[in-house]
């Protein structure tokens, strides 16, 4: 058992994470390096959020075709195309209003 250290952490604490790890049906193991990776990611720049496991596995397989690193960096490319988009269809609305108020259209 080398390279192991220990970490006290309250007996409340270590119970509430057992439990989360049932719930999502892995080892406590397994959910704290899942939390350790999640952890490598956050920046104070940056915030959680949660997306189905099955969406996630999708996700992954699609970075394999990117020179993306995560599925944090994919998930935000994708919504600041989407937000983007968004914006493009609002501002070629007003156009639009604005046109037709000149009576071009």
């Amino acid at each position: 058992m080398k390279n192991r250290t220990t970490i006290q952490v309250s007996e409340d604490l270590r119970k509430e994470l057992r439990i989360l790890a049932a719930k999502r049906d892995i080892s406590y193991q397994e959910l704290l390096k899942d939390m350790i990776e999640v952890f490598k990611e956050l920046d104070k720049e940056k915030t959680i959020i949660s997306i189905p496991i099955k969406l996630t596995k999708n996700l992954k397989e699609q970075i394999k075709k990117t020179d993306m690193a995560s599925v944090s960096e994919y998930i935000t490319f994708v919504l600041r195309m989407v937000l983007s988009e968004d914006t493009k269809i609002k501002d070629e609305t007003k156009i639009r209003e604005k046109l037709k108020k000149l009576g071009y259209l």
